[in-house]
């Protein structure tokens, strides 16, 4: 039986299903029963933290989530002269108001960014030429047999939106950061969040960047060359300020949304002989992994 929770009201794409099971750990151990008992029945899972950079379709969905959000997954503490260990359902805002507050630099880069510590770790969330796991020191993770396991950041294979954390839960990490004046944090974030605003579709319903930046140029820049700003299927509608978001305009479907990607990936197949690749995660009826 489906969950009675619609992870549209879960999603800063404001759109999505009802999972079979929805489930917020209170503790790891909450969390390690959750895990057995997916193991037990031989249901999927997918983990949720903020629900950004995720398009979830609509209808019953045939897998558990597990929401990473609960205080006992949020706690933020300094460790050491410039190390901060984090929950990974802390939003990655309140790290960095801690930081700013502990004249710790170094995350600077995420300000702007939506989301929890745990998610942007697991697509290796970043800015302006900077990834959080730039400054990242370790991660503990619990995997889908109960165990815990506490890894470096070279055994993860962090690359460009990209990371070895699929197929387990991130519950905390830990960060090596700079001694900086507080004053100096306050500007350097002020001035990467005024910048995302001007050039981000903020204060509308959106997933994030749909696509990875390709090789040859920022993906956001082949889709405006395509004449793709402000072209709609329905009420979804790729961004006027931005060519790299869908934002939802108050009713869009996840089959517009789908719709608009298939546009904008033959529009580029088409011009510039370039295939491009989501960074949106999407959740469909049809997933069967973690």
């Amino acid at each position: 039986m489906a969950s009675s929770v619609r992870l549209g009201q879960l999603t800063t794409l404001r759109m999505g299903g009802a999972p079979r099971r929805y489930v917020r750990p209170a503790s790891e151990r909450e969390l390690r029963q959750a895990l057995r008992a997916c193991r037990l029945e031989g249901l999927a899972w997918r983990v949720l933290g903020g629900g950004s950079n995720l398009l979830v379709e609509d209808g019953p969905l045939p897998f558990a989530v597990i929401h990473v959000c609960a205080p006992a997954f949020s706690a933020i503490e300094r460790v050491g002269p410039c190390s901060v260990r984090v929950g990974a359902g802390a939003p990655t805002a309140r790290l960095l108001s801690f930081c700013k507050e502990h004249a710790l630099g170094g995350l600077e880069f995420l300000a702007g960014i939506p989301g929890t510590v745990g998610g942007a770790l697991a697509g290796n969330a970043g800015a302006w030429g900077r990834s959080i796991a730039d400054s990242l020191s370790s991660v503990c993770l619990v995997h889908p047999d109960g165990g815990t396991r506490v890894l470096a950041r070279t055994e993860l294979a962090f690359g460009y939106r990209t990371s070895l954390l699929t197929g387990c839960v991130v519950t905390e990490a830990a960060f090596t950061l700079e001694p900086r004046n507080p004053r100096l944090i306050a500007l350097q974030m002020g001035r990467y969040a005024r910048a995302r605003a001007k050039r981000h579709p903020t204060g509308q319903h959106s997933a994030g960047c749909i696509f990875k930046n390709p090789a040859c140029a920022p993906a956001g820049k082949l889709l405006d060359l395509c004449g793709l700003k402000g072209h709609a299927v329905g009420s979804a509608q790729i961004s006027p300020v931005h060519a790299n978001f869908i934002v939802n305009n108050g009713k869009a479907t996840p089959r517009q949304v789908l719709q608009l990607i298939e546009v904008m990936k033959d529009a580029v197949r088409r011009r510039f002989g370039v295939e491009l690749e989501l960074e949106v995660r999407h959740w469909g009826a049809d997933s069967i992994v973690a």
